[in-house]
């Protein structure tokens, strides 16, 4: 299918040679607060359900943690990063010493001027920074939380899955309450339920 439409546009550009193009490169920068190695690949298939090694889906992206202590020289390099790294920092730094999140965007926010980051960028726009930080500050919170919740909810699921498993080989109901962490109440119901569909 791929071929055909390839063929196909090499007809509508009149020509038979395949046009190169030059070759991707995808680079993430990280600054959270979990601990990373200063440059690590992510792929695409570790994000898969279900482990794929066929290579079809394959994509690569190349992580370049720029935390306040990575990549000195890609920092140095770069002035605006480095600045954006000096800024987020001290928002971290303040939040670390017991500020709530409000007074720690606050505090940087008014240091960043001072020091006029991102060549002044941050106190022409103070009030829009703040609330563009304020709410990725409480994304994060909800991503975090949703992720939290994500993953009891995939483990509450995959018990129910075990338990019903094992009330189908007949293990008593006892038994499957204790290897599955599930109350006992519920794998009754799960008993009833299979009961019902057989």
């Amino acid at each position: 299918m791929y071929q055909k439409y390839i063929d196909s546009k090499r007809e509508l550009i009149g020509t038979s040679t395949l046009i190169k193009i030059p070759n991707p490169s995808y680079i993430v920068f990280y600054n959270g607060d979990t601990g990373r190695d200063a440059d690590y690949e992510l792929k695409l298939s570790d994000a898969f359900i279900n482990e794929d090694k066929s290579g079809k889906f394959e994509w690569t992206a190349r992580v370049l943690n720029v935390n306040k202590e990575y990549n000195l020289s890609l920092q140095k390099k770069c002035k605006p990063l480095y600045d954006y790294i000096q800024f987020v920092s001290r928002i971290n730094e303040n939040k670390e010493n017991g500020m709530t999140i409000e007074e720690a965007v606050d505090e940087a926010v008014d240091w960043a001027c001072e020091q006029n980051l991102l060549e002044g960028y941050i106190m022409e726009q103070k009030a829009e920074v703040k609330m563009n930080l304020l709410t990725e500050y409480d994304e994060e919170a909800y991503i975090r939380i949703w992720r939290r919740d994500g993953i009891i909810q995939g483990k509450q699921e995959q018990a129910i899955e075990t338990a019903k498993k094992m009330l189908s080989d007949e293990l008593s109901p006892d038994k499957v309450s204790h290897y599955s962490g599930l109350p006992l109440e519920e794998i009754l119901e799960l008993q009833k339920q299979i009961s019902v569909n057989a």
